[in-house]
């Protein structure tokens, strides 16, 4: 009986953990610019990987706790990229500082 029990309370704790882990979960690239157009951004991870993200209207760019705008990037700024799960390429938000450039003068 007390195996039961156990398995049923162990069971019971391990279903809302499971079923938890993922939803709504963002995933930040952080990394440089290395191409923008209207519709895409290229950045280059930290890891060294070119990855892709899909521009969309819904898209945010922020510059520190303003509001920015895509036309503020270029090529060699850093930034961090939001979305919205590992296998979504679309950005949600797209963070960055109009200093913080790695571009060579």
């Amino acid at each position: 009986m007390k195996h039961i029990l156990f398995a049923v309370l162990a069971i019971s704790l391990l279903v809302p953990a499971v079923s938890m882990a993922h939803p709504g979960h963002e995933h930040k690239t952080m990394g440089t610019v290395s191409s923008i157009d209207k519709v895409k951004l290229v950045v280059k991870s930290t890891e060294g990987k070119d990855v892709t993200f899909d521009v969309t209207p819904t898209t945010i760019f922020k510059s520190g706790n303003k509001k920015g705008t895509q036309a503020d990037l270029k090529a060699g700024m850093r930034v961090v990229v939001l979305t919205a799960g590992e296998t979504e390429h679309a950005a949600k938000e797209v963070q960055y500082s109009a200093a913080a450039t790695t571009a060579k003068k």
